[in-house]
């Protein structure tokens, strides 16, 4: 008889125990919701009102022309100057006259000639600017 009243009084957990725990957990998922949400914000808060970028409208290549015509917009926050112009790895000239800055949402003509272009082969043309923004994009030579 002993034997039965002993195991009806024991329970479990006890009210103490069980309370904290679900504290406990609440607590958690508290910091996890807040971890989460702040990492969101602040990836939110972020824009490109500060920083310069460029971005290709439109490029062509010509091998009749030996030429690669190049339209790049500053889509960024900030003024640009354009600086430096790669083809292939191989710094190149811009034949055409540029204002000392690219201002935001205008966009720039470049062309650069004399370059021995062969037909359907791919040329890489980068477009870099005095503050490190750069773009760039490939062409078909046709």
């Amino acid at each position: 008889m002993k034997r039965k009243m002993f195991l009806k009084n024991k329970a479990a957990f006890s009210a103490v125990i069980a309370s904290l725990i679900l504290m406990l957990l609440a607590v958690a998922a508290g910091v996890v919701v807040y971890a989460y949400v702040m990492g969101w914000l602040g990836g939110a808060q972020q824009s490109s009102t500060s920083t310069g970028m460029l971005q290709v409208d439109s490029i062509t290549g010509s091998v009749s022309d030996s030429q690669i015509k190049l339209y790049v917009r500053n889509v960024g926050g900030s003024d640009l100057v354009l600086d430096k112009f790669y083809i292939a790895g191989t710094a190149v000239t811009n034949t055409t006259t540029l204002t000392p800055s690219l201002p935001v949402q205008s966009t720039a003509y470049l062309q650069f000639d004399g370059q021995t272009l062969q037909a359907n082969k791919f040329y890489e043309v980068k477009v870099v600017c005095i503050d490190g923004t750069t773009v760039s994009t490939s062409v078909e030579a046709k």
